[in-house]
């Protein structure tokens, strides 16, 4: 006898079961940058924490990968100085394509680049961190956009993040 599996009982997973799965995902992250060391470091201290880490090496491909699954990501750490397309150029288009997009980011150059910055901040940017990163650092930033993110339940950061700046 040939049953459809969608309407067996005993293949039906439990509802709270599924919901409990996927509460339990891993967080998802994507990681911007021109430079393969940085790459290679945030992807090890992300996989070692647990989350599923894509890496892109410019803006085009952090967009290219973004329009495929625009709400896929948790976050996104996207590096400020980038040839082509920079980190700010970047943001605005991740920004315009989904403005819930939660992203972090990354510069050598925090005082120089203050102003953009803070033109970011105000568009929804959930912060900024210093490179290099230590490995700890990053994940305790990361860990604690996250926690602001899922407690406003807006999509980005509520609080003001500069404190971090």
């Amino acid at each position: 006898m040939n049953q459809d599996p969608k309407s067996d009982p005993v293949n039906d997973p439990d509802p709270s079961e599924a919901a409990g799965r996927a509460l339990a995902r891993p967080r998802r992250i994507l990681v911007v940058d021109d430079e393969p060391a940085a790459r290679v470091l945030a992807n090890r201290v992300f996989s070692e924490a647990g989350f599923e880490v894509v890496t892109v090496q410019s803006g085009f491909e952090c967009l290219a990968q973004f329009r495929k699954r625009p709400n896929w990501f948790d976050l996104i750490l996207l590096d400020l100085s980038m040839p082509f397309m920079d980190g700010e150029e970047t943001f605005r288009r991740l920004r315009a394509l989904n403005p819930r997009a939660v992203v972090l980011l990354s510069t050598g150059f925090l005082a120089q680049a203050q102003e953009r910055i803070d033109r970011m901040l105000a568009a929804g940017l959930a912060g900024s961190i210093r490179k290099p990163h230590r490995p700890d650092e990053l994940l305790v930033r990361v860990h604690a956009i996250l926690e602001d993110v899922k407690l406003s339940g807006a999509g980005c950061a509520a609080s003001d993040m500069t404190a971090f700046v």
